[in-house]
């Protein structure tokens, strides 16, 4: 039976969800690059043998969210905040005034 190392098993999961709650937060754009620099960075770190537990536990923990990335990029389904922004007025467009061409008798 291994045992539980408390900072490289919890602490890593945990700094990859403080990492990608503070990134989301404040830098909505570059959430998705704070994904891929952990998981490349902490499986490149694990295989030079830098950081240790530490570091290789980071890539593995934020695998999955790499991995939910890459695939909603491919599928297309991510919704981005540039495609929020292009609503357009259907069916009038934005010149048209309503009830304009209503005459009173």
């Amino acid at each position: 039976m291994g045992k539980i190392n408390m900072i490289p098993d919890v602490g890593s999961p945990l700094t990859v969800v403080a990492v990608d709650l503070l990134v989301e937060s404040f830098l909505p754009a570059q959430a998705e690059y704070a994904d891929y620099i952990m998981t490349v960075g902490g499986y490149i770190a694990a295989w030079m043998g830098w950081g240790g537990d530490f570091v290789k536990n980071i890539g593995v923990a934020s695998l999955p969210l790499t991995a939910r990335k890459i695939y909603d990029r491919v599928k297309g389904g991510a919704v981005s905040t540039r495609s929020l922004k292009r609503v357009s007025r259907y069916p009038a467009p934005a010149s048209q005034t309503p009830f304009g061409v209503v005459k009173l008798t």
